[in-house]
């Protein structure tokens, strides 16, 4: 009978952050006011206490990189007092306000925005044991990163390696007649990956699977384009997870050592007729080092993965998530020492129902299949691929 064991490795893009460097302006409309963090004392879902110098009243858009960052309407404004803060006289407010838009405070503008990111400790949330992260350089450090097989005695999935990137995520706004004609997030960059799971058990087991977050930062960048700030919260997670059931005993280990050049990017299109506007595109160059070693053949399945997935806030706002999913999957044949590997690297952006903060044409659910580059090897146990 044919024997297989299919493992699959999936490394999502991870990108570390710098500054954002913006480019031409935004104009607000007349009803448009800008709040900075610091004239802001505190802020909840549906009111605010500012102290300023400003007149604000009932109708007025609020714009502020207060928190993750906000845009709200005024319904109801409240002086609770008034005094003096650097010599300069200001009044206290309690502000009573409902969500809102980017439109309907910007006019128009066009605004292009590109950051290397620097991911470190002093931006993670938190991290499992096996999981560390090298400043300034951004290396994500996996070791022994272990998954227990239920049920199995000294039966486990084992991750080891490195992931590295030069990515920069970018973004592209512009609003023209009052509303959103063009918002574009995307990465690129190089992506170098080291990574070897290991299966092994001693005994057969039933079909399993298995996931957990092993990591996850929260980056805020907020930033003046012109008057208007922009703010933009970039939140990695690195997520590991197994599968796999075995007819005996296994030790099965195979790994990635793949450099790419690669590019992916999520837009909306006013003027696009279908997917309510929305499009992504995936582009990937590579070079591939895959390797696989097998000790005890044996019939069953297995999959594999450590990515990240970059979900992206606008003003607070759940946006668009992008992915790149470097990968390898391995099919052994049994006693005779043959299997088929293919390695290569996916792409995927999305983006949930509700994402408006942008602006109404922004809320509909786009999400599609991850598109693929990827080339197969024939490999010989124990350790021999040649690429076909």
């Amino acid at each position: 009978m044919k024997a297989q064991v299919l493992l699959a490795l999936a490394f999502p893009m991870l990108a570390s952050c710098g500054l954002l460097s913006p480019q031409n302006s935004l104009e607000l409309k007349p009803n448009a006011v800008v709040l900075p963090e610091d004239e802001v004392d505190s802020a909840t879902a549906t009111d605010m206490n500012v102290q300023t110098d400003k007149n604000l009243t009932a109708g007025q858009i609020v714009i502020s990189d207060e928190g993750e960052g906000l845009v709200r309407r005024i319904t109801e404004v409240t002086q609770t007092g008034a005094g003096m803060v650097g010599g300069q006289a200001v009044r206290k407010f309690y502000l009573k306000t409902e969500n809102a838009a980017l439109e309907d405070a910007i006019a128009s503008g066009n605004v292009t925005l590109e950051t290397d990111l620097t991911i470190g400790e002093a931006s993670m949330v938190q991290a499992l044991d096996g999981v560390s992260v090298q400043d300034f350089t951004g290396r994500i450090n996996l070791s022994n990163v272990k998954f227990d097989i239920p049920g199995v005695p000294g039966g486990s999935i084992t991750l080891n390696g490195f992931i590295e990137q030069t990515l920069k995520p970018n973004f592209n706004l512009k609003i023209s007649s009052g509303s959103i004609e063009v918002f574009r997030a995307g990465m690129s960059g190089a992506l170098k990956a080291q990574v070897t799971a290991t299966i092994q058990a001693n005994a057969s087991y039933s079909p399993f699977s298995l996931s957990k977050e092993l990591a996850s930062w929260n980056i805020k960048r907020a930033f003046l384009v012109g008057s208007v700030p922009v703010v933009v919260v970039l939140q990695p997670k690195l997520i590991a997870g197994v599968s796999s059931n075995a007819s005996g005993k296994v030790t099965v280990s195979v790994g990635i050592a793949p450099t790419f050049n690669t590019n992916v990017q999520l837009d909306y299109s006013r003027s696009r007729t279908t997917n309510g506007g929305w499009s992504n595109t995936f582009t990937a160059n590579f070079a591939l080092n895959p390797n696989f070693n097998y000790q005890v053949p044996v019939q069953g399945a297995g999959q594999a993965f450590a990515g990240l997935a970059m979900d992206i806030k606008f003003y607070g706002v759940a946006g668009p998530s992008l992915e790149a999913k470097p990968f390898i999957n391995l099919t052994l044949s049994g006693n005779s020492g043959q299997a088929t590997l293919k390695s290569g690297i996916r792409g995927n952006s999305k983006v949930e129902a509700g994402f408006k903060v942008l602006g109404k044409g922004l809320e509909t659910e786009y999400k599609v299949a991850d598109l693929e580059q990827a080339r197969t090897f024939t490999c010989q146990a124990p350790s021999t691929c040649t690429a076909n």
